[in-house]
C-alpha cells in the first residue's frame, strides 16, 4: 500500500513562500533517508484572471518562471539518473470556476511533466476566493463565513468533487493532494468527522471512478494545530475502494524530504 522509497510531494527553491535550499540539498536528504524516487511538485502558475488572495500574493510561481523550472528539473533528472529517479511535476491548484483556464494554461507544458498533483488551497465563498491553509486567522474567517468547521469541510469536499469533472489528465494529474487540508487547524475547533462522512464517501467514490490516486501527506504531523497526516482519517475508506496512495512530505525545506516516513511505516496498520 505504501512505497516508503518514494517522496511524491516535494517543493523547490522556485517556491515563492518556501526557502532557497538548493535542489541538490533536497536530493541529498532524500538519498540519506533511503529514497529511490523524488517527485518535485512546485506550485504551478495561476491563470491570469486569478488574483492571489494571500497578503504577499506568493502562493505560486509566476508563469515566467515555469520554463526555467522545467528546464532545471530536467537537467537535475539527467544529472542524478544513476543515483535516484527524479520525476518532474507540479502541484496544480484546483480553482473553482477557473478549471478550464488552468488546464489551458498548463497543457502546452504537459509533455515535459511526469506526474502532477491536483490540490485545493482556496474556497470560493460568495464570489470571493478565501485561503484555506494560509494562517489560523484567515481560516477562522472562513469558518465564520460558512458557519462551522464541518461546513468548511463539506464545502471543501464538494468543491473538489465538482472540479474533478474537468479534463485533468490532459495535464498529467496523477493524484489529489492533501484531500482533507482544513484539518490543518482542527485542534482549534470542536468538530466531528462523522458529520462530514457522507461528503467524504461521495468524493472518494468519484476519485476512484476517475482513476486518481491520493497524496498521503505527512506535513500534517508537522503542523501544531493538526497532529496527523492529511487523509489519515480517510485512508481506510480509500483503501477499500482500491485508491492508491503516494507518500508525500510536502517539503518546503530540504530537511523535510522523506520526513516522518519511518513513523508511518511503524504505524501503518493504524491508518488502514
Amino acid at each position: 500500500m505504501f512505497d516508503f522509497t518514494h517522496d511524491g510531494h516535494v517543493h523547490t527553491p522556485f517556491c515563492p513562500h518556501g526557502t532557497k535550499d538548493p535542489l541538490e540539498q533536497y536530493i541529498q536528504v532524500g538519498i540519506e533517508n533511503g529514497l529511490q524516487t523524488i517527485t518535485f511538485t512546485e506550485h504551478a502558475p495561476f491563470p491570469a484572471s486569478f488574483i492571489d488572495p494571500v497578503p504577499n500574493r506568493d502562493s505560486a510561481m509566476s508563469i515566467d518562471l515555469l520554463p526555467d523550472y522545467l528546464d532545471t528539473l530536467h537537467q537535475i533528472k539527467k544529472q542524478y539518473q544513476a543515483v535516484i529517479d527524479i520525476k518532474v511535476g507540479l502541484e496544480v491548484d484546483l480553482l473553482p470556476h477557473l478549471e478550464k483556464e488552468t488546464i489551458a494554461l498548463l497543457k502546452p507544458f504537459a509533455p515535459l511533466l511526469d506526474e502532477v498533483i491536483l490540490s485545493q488551497h482556496f474556497l470560493y465563498v460568495d464570489g470571493t476566493y478565501m485561503p484555506i491553509d494560509y494562517s489560523a486567522e484567515t481560516f477562522d474567517e472562513l469558518v465564520s463565513a460558512l458557519g462551522s468547521f464541518e461546513n468548511v469541510m463539506k464545502a471543501y469536499y464538494e468543491s473538489i468533487e465538482q472540479g474533478l469533472a474537468f479534463s485533468w489528465k490532459d495535464i498529467r494529474v496523477a493524484r489529489i493532494g492533501h484531500l482533507d487540508l482544513p484539518i490543518k487547524y482542527q485542534k482549534n475547533y470542536d468538530w466531528k468527522r462523522s458529520e462530514v462522512k457522507k461528503e467524504e464517501e461521495r468524493l472518494l467514490q468519484v476519485i476512484a471512478d476517475r482513476g486518481f490516486g491520493l497524496d498521503f501527506n505527512t506535513a500534517g504531523l508537522r503542523k501544531p494545530d493538526c497532529g496527523e497526516p492529511y487523509i489519515a482519517g480517510l485512508a481506510k475508506a480509500a483503501s477499500e475502494l482500491h485508491i492508491p496512495f503516494t507518500l508525500g512530505s510536502d517539503a518546503h525545506l530540504a530537511k523535510d524530504v522523506g520526513a516522518d516516513f519511518d513513523m508511518i511505516a511503524q504505524k501503518k496498520a493504524t491508518f488502514l
